[in-house]
Parts: structure tokens; C-alpha cells; sequence
């Protein structure tokens, strides 16, 4: 039997170094699919919508470096067709192809050349952007090209062009290749039509000053924007005054100011200057003052988060229309701001599919630019354990990689080392971004259990999970070497995160998955120790809180931690001091209800608005998932974090906003940014400003200016 599974996998492989040709991807089987390096479509017509040729190229095929579409009818390459296929060398279009929609190649920076035909129509925003590794593009006709179509192209070296007449462009088609020395191989006398085309002249221009926007396109929305008379000559700009306890705070100063200004440090006479000032009139420690005169800049603030916070105000202030120019002058004006909501947070998902810290220091960097102060690391799950914990260390040995993901054949491997995470830590404290670790009890947790087969009731051996969904494997509440378990975990984390919280998990453990526990000996003695007669499961809650009192008690007489769980009906009691989630659509009035009851800090991410990792609009990614909800931007923007209870439940109760990635269709990191953002600054603002300041029509103008930026900042 193996020997015949191991010549099926030789066949297979052998297969896929050669060219396989279909007429769709529909022909080629799964198992084909997976090992497939070459494909040649010869379909009549190929699909484009749900689980259609382009998602099962981009997603099923993990091996794929050459696609070629000569031979097949296709008049269209959608959107996110192949978004971010870091493997793919080569692609051949066909000279049907009218439309390549946008993002259709983002970041396949595999590419090293590209002929776009001449039957093709458009080329859509972003279709080829940070294909870092692009030499030579061939334009064969007179497409237009979209914004950002070509930007981010950091190695190409030369254009060819067919056409006298410039395909009409974009501005920004080419941005970041302004200066660089591209060299564009047009007809014979045509060299001056393109030099001053609109798209192509970008070309051959070089850095200018420029001035901000009119009106400050500031997400969230300050509490007040008071302007002044006159402004300030950033030239005249000469360095950065602070105490040595805003020394960190100084730091990003001199960043910002040399990223987005011409300032001459030492030269200037006037000063950006760093204060702390605990009598600002504010709730929080994180209000600030930030006031710009022609004399100089000032930031005030509670503490030195809230000096930070009004560094990034004032990067937003400094932000031109062209992202390439420096800044010249900044108008008078005076922000006074603080937060409606304590904690804003991001959770991201790296269990299910592993996330390099190179990635998510920027992406923690991208967070604190819209004042998020918390990133929630949901660390274990069914599919994987990704923290080194050095008690017990076949839970990365065994369960931190696996092949698959649903139907997507993915090699998923990878966890975060102690020494790592420290690192990690310390930079995100760096941006003042607080990281929350999560360790899923009592279900979700089949990778450790994988491991340890004696968590769970009956010490059940069980293979790690491929797919999405709920499992009825669940840590034993009567079983001694679960606390312990725990216990040693928790130890090792709290050395790890200096964070006042940790979450433990606690949802979808609830009937009918609870019933791993109906039938175990060790939970029957348990039951009758606690006086349960109910038998057939219904009381099994108590079991649960049993479990969460435990360790519970635990994290805080040992470690001092605030535990955070995901709220459940089966909670009947929340203990104190806890902080609860609402987050199942149509729950969150119950969970409300529920904290007051107790007297709880409860946490707002209700999937109606806050699951990030839901398709943004209908057909975009994830084209196939387990069945999620469109989650529009303007869902999330009106999010209201008081959820209509007033400002008592806001004053004792509310604690913050989250947005959730989970990674079941998050492949890449490029992913993980398109599916948060913009609808991460749409949560951001509902978490910070106050109700009388918000407006999604005066956010839809503000996120056009704030999305150019993030997108610039990504190539």
C-alpha cells in the first residue's frame, strides 16, 4: 500500500514538471492540482467568478510557475485573479484578453517579463503592482492602464511600446519609478509625446516639494481641528526637543519629519517640541495637544502614548497629494483629541495560516498609524501551535506544520520562538501597540492535543485539522494534566508578554461539541463531585466554568493577568474581573446584557461589522469560504460602540473595538493587508471619535486620501 502511494506521488510530480494541459481547471483533479507547475489552458471559455479558473489557479495550484493562456477564449483575467502568486515566473496572455482586472497580479513578483497584447482594453488599478522582480514590460497596443497599475515595479529596467500614440495612463501608473532610469523603447519620433503624456511623464521627472491637502484627511477624526492664522516654512524646521522620557517618541519624530519633509536639522530655527502634561483636561492618558504656528510645532500630551499619538496626527498632516513630494508648509492650527474607547485592537490569525514577524512588524506599524493600540495574536487552534513553549516542545515539533487548508494544498509551516516574540514585543511597545497572546481552552485546541493525546477525554489520538469548522475534541476538565498543561503554558507566556491580558478562547465548545464530555468516565466522578445529576449533557457548562475558574485563579494570583474570552451563552456567570467579546452575529444585545449583569468590561467585534476576514463586497476574496456574510465598509463604519445602551453601559461597561483576521482564506501577507484595510480605519475611527464628529460621508472622501497613502506605503 505505500509503496503504491508513494509511485502515485512520483507520477504526480513527474507529471507536474511538465506542462499540463486542460481546457479548464475543472479537469484537473485536486490531487493534479496540487503538484502542477505547468499549465496550459485551452478552454473556450474561462471562468471568472466564484470557485472559478483563476481562484483554483491561485489557490489550489501552490507549485505553479508558468501559466499559458495563448490557446483558450479568455476575453477577461478578473480581479485577484492571481493575486500575490509569489512562485509564478511566466504568464502568456492570449490575444483574446480585453480586460485584466485589478490587483489580477499583485505582488507575483516572480514575473521577470510581461506582453500585454494588442487586443487589450484596460489594465485595472494595481493589476501589476509590486512585481518587484519585473525587467522588462512589452505593450504591444494601446490599453489603458489603471492607477497604480505598474507601481512598485523596483526592478524594471525597460518599456517596450508598439504604439507612436502613448496609451493613455493614469498619474500614478508608474509610481515609485520617478528618477529611476527607465528606459522606454518607443517608434521612431514619437519620444516627446511620451515624455509629456499624462502617466508617462512620471518617468522622467524627478522629487518635488509640495503642500498638504486643503483640509486635513485625518482617520479617526480628531475632537477638535481648530485653525490658525499664518503657517510654517517646514524648511525653516531645525530638529526635535523632548525630555529624555519621550526619547522613543523623539526617535519617530525625526523619522517623520525626514520622511515626509525637507527639514535641515541644526539649521532651522524652528523646533518640532515633545512635552508631557498630566493636567490636560482628559479622561484618558491618551488625550493629546497638537499646535502648529509659524514658529514651530508643539505635541502635549498625558503620557508618552499620547505623545505618540499626536506624531501621528501629525504624519497624516504632512501627507501631500503626490506621496512621492516632501511636504513645504503645514497651515496654522490647533488639534485637541483623545479616544472614545480604551482598547482598539486588531486580532490576525497566524494558527491557521503562519505569519512571519518580518510581516507583522509592519503591519503593527500600519495599526498605530490609526492610533490602534492593541494586536491580539490567536497563537493555537484545531490546525496549528505557533508559540514555543519549552516545557512541552513536540507542540511545535509536531504541530506547527501541515499540508492543506480546505481545498487549498498550502505547506504551512512555521511558530514564533521565545526570543522572537520578545523582540516582537518590544517593537510593537515601540508604536505603543500592546500584544495580547490567545491560548484557545477548552476546544480549538486539537493540535495539542495532537501532541499530548492525554488532554482530552479517553487520551484520544487525533490527526491535526485541515479544515475549517468546529471539533468535538476538547481539553478535559477532569483530567489533573490539563492544569498542569496549562499551567506551564501560561507560566511561559506571562515571561514572554508583558500584557495585562490573556485570552483563553472559550467559544464554540458548547452543545453539541460539548458531549465529548457526556460520555467520559473522569468527567462522571467530576460531575458528581460537583453535584451535577443531569446526564445527558445539558449541565455540562458547569464543567466548563469548572475549567475557566481554575485557570482563571491561576493567571491572576500567579501572573497578575486580566483573562479575555469570547462570549457564549454557555457563560451563565462571567467571573469577575474578566473582559468578555460579543462577537456572534445577533448576540451582541445578550452579551451586553450579560456584562452589566455581572458588572464586566465587555469588548465590541460583532461580526455584522467587525470580521475583517469576511468578503468586503459580493465576489471578492474569499470567493469560496464556509458561507460568510459580505461585510461592507460602510457596515463597519457604523459600527456603534455603545450599541444603542447609552452612556451608562458606556462609562462602566464598554472597554473597546476589535476587528478580527482569522486565516482560514488569508494565504499571504498581501492578503492579510487587502482583507483589513480600508475597513480597519472605518473600526478605527468608531473607536476613537466621538458620535458628534463621525460622518461616512465626510470618512468616504477622508479614505480615499488614507487608502492612496497605505497602498503607496506597501510598494
Amino acid at each position: 500500500m505505500q509503496k503504491h502511494l508513494l509511485l502515485s506521488l512520483f507520477l504526480l510530480l513527474s507529471e507536474s514538471a511538465s506542462a499540463q494541459m486542460v481546457g479548464t481547471m475543472q479537469e484537473l483533479s485536486a490531487e493534479r492540482q496540487a503538484v502542477a507547475t505547468h499549465i496550459v489552458l485551452e478552454g473556450k471559455a474561462l471562468s471568472t467568478a466564484g470557485n472559478s479558473d483563476f481562484r483554483r489557479l491561485r489557490d489550489c495550484c501552490p507549485r505553479l510557475e508558468t501559466i499559458d493562456l495563448r490557446r483558450s477564449l479568455c476575453r477577461e483575467i478578473p480581479s485577484n485573479a492571481l493575486f500575490a502568486c509569489h512562485r509564478l515566473k511566466a504568464l502568456t496572455l492570449s490575444d483574446s484578453v480585453r480586460l485584466i482586472g485589478p490587483r489580477a497580479c499583485y505582488a507575483c513578483d516572480g514575473l521577470t517579463e510581461l506582453v500585454l497584447p494588442p487586443t487589450l482594453e484596460e489594465v485595472g488599478d494595481e493589476a501589476f503592482a509590486a512585481c518587484r522582480r519585473l525587467r522588462l514590460l512589452i505593450v504591444q497596443g494601446t490599453p489603458h492602464l489603471g492607477d497604480l497599475s505598474f507601481a512598485g515595479l523596483d526592478s524594471l529596467r525597460e518599456i517596450r511600446l508598439s504604439s507612436p500614440t502613448p496609451p493613455p495612463a493614469e498619474a500614478t501608473a508608474f509610481w515609485g519609478l520617478r528618477g529611476k532610469g527607465v528606459k522606454l523603447s518607443v517608434p521612431r519620433g514619437s519620444e516627446k509625446a511620451y515624455r509629456t503624456a499624462p502617466g508617462w511623464s512620471l518617468l522622467f521627472e524627478k522629487k518635488v516639494a509640495a503642500q498638504p491637502a486643503a483640509l486635513p484627511n485625518l482617520i479617526p477624526v480628531p475632537t477638535s481641528v481648530l485653525p490658525q492664522e499664518g503657517c510654517l516654512n517646514l524648511k525653516e524646521l531645525g530638529g526635535v526637543e523632548a525630555n529624555p522620557e519621550l526619547a522613543n517618541e523623539a526617535d519617530h519624530a525625526l523619522r517623520i519629519l525626514s520622511e515626509r519633509t525637507n527639514f535641515c536639522p541644526k539649521r532651522g530655527k524652528a523646533r518640532l517640541k515633545l512635552q508631557l502634561d498630566t493636567t490636560l483636561n482628559s479622561r484618558t492618558d491618551e488625550a493629546y495637544r497638537l499646535e502648529v504656528t509659524p514658529s514651530g510645532i508643539l505635541i502635549t500630551g498625558v503620557s508618552p502614548r499620547a505623545v505618540f499619538w499626536g506624531l501621528m496626527t501629525l504624519s497624516q498632516l504632512l501627507e501631500t497629494p503626490d506621496a512621492e513630494a516632501r511636504c513645504s508648509t503645514l497651515p496654522a492650527l490647533i488639534v485637541e483629541d483623545e479616544p472614545r474607547t480604551a482598547l482598539r485592537e486588531l486580532m490576525v490569525d497566524p494558527a491557521r495560516i503562519f505569519i512571519p514577524l518580518k510581516e507583522l512588524k509592519p503591519f503593527v506599524v500600519e495599526m498605530a498609524r490609526f492610533k490602534f493600540n492593541a494586536l491580539h495574536l490567536h497563537l493555537v487552534d484545531d490546525q496549528a501551535w505557533r508559540m514555543e513553549i519549552k516545557t512541552y516542545p513536540l507542540l511545535t515539533e509536531l504541530g506547527s506544520h501541515r499540508v492543506g487548508m480546505d481545498d487549498m494544498p498550502l505547506e504551512i509551516s512555521g511558530y514564533y520562538t521565545q526570543e522572537e516574540m520578545r523582540d516582537f514585543v518590544a517593537f510593537a511597545a515601540r508604536h505603543h501597540v500592546e500584544v495580547i497572546p490567545e491560548i484557545e481552552m477548552p476546544g480549538h485546541e486539537i493540535a495539542a492535543i495532537h501532541c499530548y493525546p492525554q488532554l482530552t477525554c479517553g487520551a484520544r489520538k487525533v490527526p491535526i485539522r485541515l479544515t475549517c469548522g468546529v471539533s468535538n475534541e476538547l481539553l478535559c476538565p477532569s483530567e489533573e494534566f490539563v492544569y498542569e498543561f496549562l499551567g506551564n503554558v501560561f507560566r511561559e507566556l506571562s515571561e514572554v508578554f508583558p500584557s495585562r491580558y490573556v485570552h483563553l478562547g472559550g467559544d464554540e465548545a458548547g452543545n453539541p461539541p460539548l458531549n465529548c464530555w457526556t460520555h467520559c468516565e473522569k468527567c462522571d466522578s467530576l460531575r458528581r463531585k460537583l453535584g451535577i445529576t443531569a446526564t445527558d449533557g445539558s449541565e455540562n457548562w458547569r464543567l466548563q466554568k469548572h475549567l475557566f475558574d481554575r485557570v482563571i485563579d491561576t493567571l491572576r494570583t500567579r501572573h497578575g493577568k486580566t483573562p479575555m474570552f469570547w462570549y457564549e451563552t454557555d457563560f451563565r456567570e462571567i467571573p469577575e474581573g474578566c473582559v468578555t467579546f460579543a462577537w456572534r452575529h445577533g448576540l451582541t444585545a445578550a452579551a451586553i446584557r450579560a456584562a452589566q449583569e455581572n458588572g464586566r468590561k465587555i469588548m465590541l467585534c460583532p461580526g455584522e461589522h467587525c470580521y475583517l476576514d469576511y468578503p468586503a463586497a459580493p465576489g471578492d476574496m474569499p470567493e469560496v469560504n464556509w458561507g460568510m456574510p459580505v461585510t461592507s465598509l460602510e457596515q463597519t463604519y457604523r459600527l456603534d460602540p455603545a450599541w444603542g445602551f447609552g452612556e451608562d453601559f458606556e462609562k462602566h461597561n464598554l472597554m473597546g473595538v476589535a476587528g478580527t483576521l482569522w486565516s482560514e482564506c488569508i494565504s499571504s501577507p498581501e492578503r492579510l493587508y487587502y482583507m483589513a484595510y480600508p475597513r480597519a480605519m472605518a473600526l478605527a475611527e468608531a473607536g476613537w471619535s466621538i458620535p458628534a464628529n463621525r460622518s461616512w460621508e465626510s470618512f468616504r472622501e477622508r479614505v480615499r486620501h488614507q487608502m492612496r497613502q497605505h497602498r503607496l506605503r506597501r510598494f
